[in-house]
């Protein structure tokens, strides 16, 4: 079968060392969705493709497909946003490659899904552009955006099982059960006890319609309990292969 020569934006999801002078990218594209991608000569001092091919950089690529291949071939990729503030707050650069590990663990190959890119390509500029106590929940925010476009939204206003408000100052909330458990029908058996105001605090971060820079809280004493539930949730739907290690060393360097 014939390439096919697609133009589209892109986020710069990982790339590795590829012979002595190439690269291996994994882009998350606006139109294709992943793709695996081989940049020729990236590596050499006068590259066409020049620093664009850079972890979290939004790009405009230009790529030859073929469907019966995996490793496709990049032909040429201009930046469009670099995000140099990133690179100089190792908290804003912890998350922003979260961020990317996510979407390049949860989601296969050339299955396209616009809003979750809007969603990347999104958190990106905003973990500049909010204030050091935001950061953290711009994430969750985030995390609750992805998991909505990949198709399971966590549900944090009604109790899964019996269907009343979650109200109250200690709720349940079970991965399992695709979210929150009011006192009555929460077990430890079911999953993990929280805070009514972190479920509270969640529950007004997926409620945004869109991202709000003055919408997004300063974190909260409890952050661990949140994290829990959200790395729970995404990790349960997201398969036994969607352990992110970039969280693992979030929680190594963050404030408990």
């Amino acid at each position: 079968m014939p390439s096919r020569i697609i133009k589209t934006k892109a986020v710069v999801l990982r790339t590795r060392r590829l012979g002595e002078t190439s690269k291996l990218v994994t882009l998350y594209t606006e139109d294709e969705g992943k793709l695996k991608a081989t940049a020729k000569g990236a590596r050499k001092p006068k590259s066409k493709f020049g620093g664009a091919l850079e972890l979290m950089t939004e790009v405009q690529v230009v790529c030859y497909l073929r469907d019966e291949r995996e490793l496709q071939t990049l032909s040429d990729c201009d930046a469009l946003r670099a995000f140099p503030d990133l690179l100089k707050d190792l908290e804003r650069l912890s998350f922003g490659s979260a961020a990317c590990e996510l979407v390049d663990r949860l989601t296969v190959e050339r299955d396209p899904n616009r809003r979750l890119y809007r969603c990347l390509a999104g958190v990106l500029v905003g973990l500049e552009e909010v204030g050091r106590r935001q950061v953290e929940p711009l994430f969750w925010y985030f995390q609750l955006r992805a998991a909505e476009a990949l198709g399971y939204r966590p549900e944090l206003h009604h109790c899964t099982s019996c269907r009343t408000l979650l109200e109250g100052e200690w709720l349940w909330f079970s991965a399992a059960l695709g979210g929150g458990l009011c006192a009555r029908c929460g077990t430890a058996a079911a999953g993990i006890r929280v805070a009514g105001d972190s479920f509270r605090l969640l529950a007004g971060l997926q409620d945004l319609s869109a991202y709000q820079p003055e919408a997004i809280p300063t974190v909260p004493a409890r952050r661990g309990e949140i994290r829990s539930m959200l790395r729970s949730f995404l990790e349960y739907h997201g398969g036994q292969h969607s352990h992110l290690k970039s969280l693992d060393f979030l929680e190594s360097v963050a404030v408990k």
